[in-house]
């Protein structure tokens, strides 16, 4: 299953946070898990193209973050149904 994780940032995320969450990254791209992700810093807003079993499979995953587990960052998630190509 496909799945749009939105995230809204609701204070910056620094230093170690920072590198906890780059270590972070790095085995989701690698299993397969985190397909995309885009941060605007400026709007406090993040998006990541995810994929999973399930909405609560991937809901857990991104909740193991250590910015969403501090409060730092929350996330949103719906399945991704159609993709439309220009």
């Amino acid at each position: 299953m496909l799945i749009l994780a939105e995230g809204t940032i609701h204070r910056p995320v620094v230093d170690d946070q920072l590198a906890a969450v780059r270590a972070w990254f790095g085995p989701m791209v690698d299993s397969g898990f985190l397909q995309s992700g885009h941060v605007d810093l400026a709007g406090e807003r993040l998006w990541l193209l995810v994929s999973g079993a399930s909405l609560a499979d991937a809901s857990q995953r991104l909740n193991d973050l250590p910015v969403v587990q501090d409060g730092a960052v929350t996330f949103t998630m719906v399945a991704v149904n159609a993709v439309r190509f220009r």
